[in-house]
């Protein structure tokens, strides 16, 4: 169950989506909502700014680091005030340094990390996501949530299961999450043949149930992409989170980089639960 919940801040609207869910669920399940903010200091010192100033770079660098920290600060503040205001538990952690390495450090002590789909941790990229998600979601130690722009309406659970280990542990991770609770759950599996599908399908199911989560098999035989076939399903029923472990895929390298999961990341209108 959920008891601690890391939620990413940047600031951002992409941001604002997984701070809106996160604290919708650190509500619903009790749960104490962990707001982070980390400032880029490795970044700005390597921006332009402060590559290129003349003089002393030490001189160019100060203020661009007290920028980052003032804005920090405001968006702390935000978020504790929007703690209070929901009757959530809510701490805040500042840190500075590479945002993705204080992000993994601080996921140890959390159950679950909320992402917004689209990050804005690194300096410079204020404009244009960032890589925070892609290498946080690669080396994370635990669950991570990428939440789209915008409100999250659906109700419904899709997993995406194809009886991988990777899928395997995604689907573990999602009941231990206590996430299932009042949702109708669907297991999808895809492949070339039905009868293969639908075996990976019936087993994830079998382990949602032994669990009492009542869950429906639905196996889907296709030749096309599976990322093209799971964002359907979830277009279909009214999806508020989607499951997926490594899909598809033999390799967790493969998975992260590889086009299943980012194509699904990109084009998914539902937060998707990712673990591996």
């Amino acid at each position: 169950m959920l008891r601690s919940i890391l939620i990413g801040l940047d600031g951002t609207g992409d941001g604002e989506a997984a701070v809106d869910l996160g604290l919708s669920w650190a509500r619903e399940h009790d749960a104490t909502a962990l707001g982070m903010s980390v400032v880029d200091e490795s970044g700005i010192l390597v921006s332009e700014q402060a590559m290129f100033a003349s003089g002393y770079q030490q001189l160019a660098v100060e203020p661009l680091v007290d920028t980052a920290r003032q804005r920090s600060r405001v968006i702390l503040e935000q978020f504790t005030a929007k703690c209070h205001d929901l009757h959530v538990r809510g701490k805040v952690v500042s840190e500075a340094g590479t945002p993705y390495v204080k992000m993994l450090e601080e996921a140890q002590r959390c159950d679950l990390v909320m992402l917004g789909q689209k990050t804005h941790y690194e300096y410079g990229w204020k404009d244009q996501p960032d890589e925070t998600l892609s290498r946080v979601l690669k080396d994370s130690p635990r669950p991570v949530v990428a939440v789209p722009r915008g409100p999250v309406v659906g109700e419904a659970v899709i997993v995406a299961y194809d009886g991988s280990l990777q899928s395997a542990r995604a689907l573990y991770a999602f009941e231990a999450s206590g996430l299932s609770r009042s949702r109708s759950v669907y297991v999808v599996s895809v492949a070339t043949i039905r009868s293969e599908a639908a075996r990976h399908a019936r087993r994830g199911c079998e382990f949602l149930r032994n669990h009492d989560i009542q869950a429906v098999d639905i196996a889907v035989e296709s030749r096309a992409k599976a990322s093209e076939v799971i964002l359907e399903e979830v277009r279909r029923r009214d999806t508020g989170l989607l499951v997926i472990g490594a899909y598809g895929k033999p390799t967790i390298r493969e998975f992260f980089i590889g086009s299943v999961t980012r194509s699904i990341l990109d084009h998914c209108p539902a937060p998707v639960f990712c673990y591996h």
